[in-house]
């Protein structure tokens, strides 16, 4: 084995080494013992090295700094936003940093298999395809690890040996809204038998490969009091706590705004609350979830006019000369950012844009360009919905 120090964590929180080497779960200043496939054994351990609490952790891949203090985590990920920021020339007040709470996970991905003498439902080991059973997880919500064995009888039923089947579980006030993709088509002894068994445990909703299997009552979200109903495996914030501190800090923006475009609007997340005091147009690729803002937005008194279009921003941004009938824009893309629409939001009238990301590098090359145009970077709140991962969030206030 060969000896070496972590000089650093790079942007997936994997320790860096003076040659480069990665080494998953390693701290900065430890020295450690580097052998073959990046096993190592920790010589002199870093002050933030705390032990895992989740009994899942040494296999599972989806936790990869639940060996490090709550501190160090905040500050790096903290440092990481600054980091990104600094290399495009910005800076700001970037707030403290809002973490979740364990087990608030709210919407979570398993996958099942199914062999000759078994069944696993879990998550993936680190960078492999072999699956682990997870039924203790420290970050999901207990009513999703009270239906375990259901998804175990799911995988049962419904996948083959071949196949990996998906299952894409969310918390809505009615219950629990399944999502199962890759399972093999069903009989009517095979569907009876999962409804039967959905009845056992709280579930509202059960989607097969796209279709409806099961609709025992409509799964709800609220927004900020706004109940809605998003379609399968719809775009939501991880956690409700999370969810609120990225709606409130989005509605300073536009809270005293005649008119809001919301830009990659999703399920209606920030569209819904805006238009407590603002008509909204919701823009967004997917119909399905511009329907169910319109549907919400129906079934709601007291809100302004809310209207949607189907578009594809990346392809299609909206341009300055639209842009420029609205007071205010709030926009949330993808991890690769939305580049384009940035351009045509710098070249537009607009006054306040609330930006919210899951990307810090592709938020900061937005902001340049918003901040080029004329634009200020207010303030950055850092949000941490997923606990002991690289994954970071935030919302931005520009102004001008």
């Amino acid at each position: 084995m060969i000896k070496s120090i972590i000089l650093t964590l790079n942007s997936r929180a994997e320790g860096v080494t003076a040659d480069g080497t990665r080494v998953p779960r390693a701290l900065p200043g430890e020295e450690i013992a580097l052998g073959k496939e990046n096993k190592f054994k920790i010589i002199l351990p870093s002050k933030d090295r705390i032990t895992p609490v989740c009994t899942h952790y040494k296999g599972c891949g989806g936790c990869s700094m639940q060996h490090s203090t709550q501190s160090f985590i905040k500050d790096w990920k903290s440092n990481v936003i600054k980091s990104c920021l600094s290399a495009r020339g910005l800076e700001t007040i970037i707030k403290p940093i809002l973490t979740s709470k364990t087990n608030s996970r709210r919407r979570v991905t398993l996958h099942g298999i199914k062999t000759k003498k078994s069944v696993t439902v879990g998550f993936f080991k680190r960078n492999t395809h072999e699956l682990i059973s997870t039924p203790s997880c420290e970050l999901v919500n207990p009513e999703i690890l009270s239906a375990f064995s259901l998804f175990e009888e799911i995988t049962l039923i419904g996948a083959t040996r071949k196949s990996i089947i998906e299952i894409s579980v969310t918390v809505s006030k009615e219950g629990l809204d399944l999502n199962i993709l890759n399972g093999k088509k069903l009989d009517n002894q095979s569907i009876m038998k999962i409804t039967g068994l959905c009845e056992s445990f709280n579930i509202a909703r059960i989607t097969w490969n796209e279709d409806l299997l099961a609709n025992f009552l409509n799964p709800t979200i609220v927004f900020q009091g706004i109940a809605i109903t998003p379609p399968p495996n719809a775009f939501l914030q991880a956690t409700e706590q999370g969810q609120e501190i990225l709606i409130t800090n989005a509605m300073l923006s536009v809270f005293d705004s005649d008119k809001v475009i919301d830009l990659f609007s999703g399920c209606g997340t920030f569209t819904l609350p805006a238009a407590k005091r603002s008509e909204v147009l919701a823009i967004d690729k997917t119909k399905s979830m511009l329907t169910a803002i319109d549907q919400a937005w129906r079934e709601t008194t007291g809100l302004k006019k809310v209207t949607s279009r189907s578009q594809d921003l990346f392809k299609e941004p909206v341009g300055k000369e639209e842009l420029n009938s609205f007071d205010a824009a709030i926009i949330d893309p993808p991890r690769v950012g939305a580049e384009a629409q940035s351009h045509e939001l710098a070249k537009s009238h607009i006054k306040r844009i609330s930006s919210v990301s899951c990307n810090p590098r592709t938020f900061s090359r937005d902001a340049k360009i918003l901040v080029d145009s004329g634009f200020k970077l207010d303030w950055v709140q850092p949000i941490d919905q997923f606990l002991w991962s690289s994954h970071i969030e935030l919302v931005a206030q520009f102004s001008r």
